[in-house]
This record gives C-alpha cells, structure tokens and sequence, in this order.
C-alpha cells in the first residue's frame, strides 16, 4: 500500500489494513528503542502510541503528509521515547548526545529538518483558523488568489493578498517567538 491509500484506509475505518502495511516500520523504532536502554515492550507501547497519535491527526481532517508515513512514526517514536526517558530521569543520560539515536535510512528527515518541521506546525497551530486556512489554500498551490478571495469571502484579490501578508507576518513573528522561549529552556 501506498502512504496516501493507508491515509485513506484509515480515513473509512478499515485500520486493518493500514495497520498491517504501517507495522513494517517498526523494527526500525524498535531497535532505536532497544539501542536507547528500551525493552521490546517498550518499543511496541511506544509503537502503539505512535499509531494512535497518527490515526488521530489523520481523523482531524486536516492532516497533510510532508514527509513519508514511516518517518513520521518514527519522529513521533523518537520524541515519544524521549519524553518516556525524561519522566524516568534517564533522558541527560541519554539524550544528551542526539547522535545516540539510530536512524533508519539516510533518506529519513535529519533532526534539523524535524525540528522546523515541528516549530513551522507549532507556529500554524498559534494562528486563528482563519490564518491557517488561508496559508494552507494558498501554499498548496490548487486555488489562484483570486478563487481563494471568493472561497474565503475577501471583497478582492488585493484584500485576500494583504491578509495573506498579515498572517506571514504573525507566523514569523510566532515563530520568533517560539525559537525564543525554546532557546530559554
């Protein structure tokens, strides 16, 4: 199965299917796991977790896949695991060398390229959904300005491209933000 043909497996409630295709992926998270002071049980609650937090994005509707569905079980995997080795006081043990992780391929996202994949979602999150909406139309690339100025109500193109202006304007300075207090921590 494709990556877009277990979206919409899941998508109508055949999780089966999807399931059986996704599980391919977990011998990669498990051996990060194992090579990160994990059990094989761990690896699989881990798993398990991952597959939850994905049917659920995928649920919300507004799921857009950027990278493929393996990588994206795998981050969540990662930063799952992490976050379980912090609540057991072993994450500067750990973690404190990102290297310390095993990758699966070199094909997968490096940690720079997730790390702004996360802060870019967290950004887009913190806008109003009117923001979010207008962005994701306009940088998906399907509608011209002017069929978003009529989808989304703006009396003209010149106004859907002003307000397109500002909501760039409240990512960036979001983002900024963002960055900010997560170089504070």
């Amino acid at each position: 199965m494709t990556d877009q043909e277990i979206i919409e497996a899941i998508r109508s409630n055949k999780n089966d299917k999807a399931f059986a295709a996704l599980y391919k992926n977990f011998p990669s998270i498990r051996k990060m796991i194992r090579a990160n002071n994990g059990l094989k049980e761990d690896a699989e609650d881990v798993f398990q977790e991952s597959l939850i937090i994905l049917c659920s994005k995928i649920h919300e509707g507004d799921f857009i896949l950027t990278s493929k569905l393996g990588t994206f079980l795998y981050s969540v995997s990662r930063y799952l695991w992490m976050d379980e080795l912090k609540r057991r006081g072993r994450r500067n043990e750990i973690v404190s060398d990102l290297n310390a992780f095993n990758y699966p391929s070199v094909d997968e996202m490096s940690m720079e390229e997730e790390y702004k994949a996360r802060m870019a979602e967290k950004t887009i999150d913190a806008l109003g959904e009117r923001c979010k909406e207008l962005l994701v139309l306009f940088y998906s690339g399907t509608l011209k300005l002017r069929d978003i100025a009529v989808k989304m109500g703006y009396t003209s193109e010149n106004s859907a491209k002003n307000q397109k202006y500002k909501c760039l304007e409240m990512a960036k300075k979001q983002l900024k933000d963002l960055q900010q207090t997560q170089y504070s921590n």
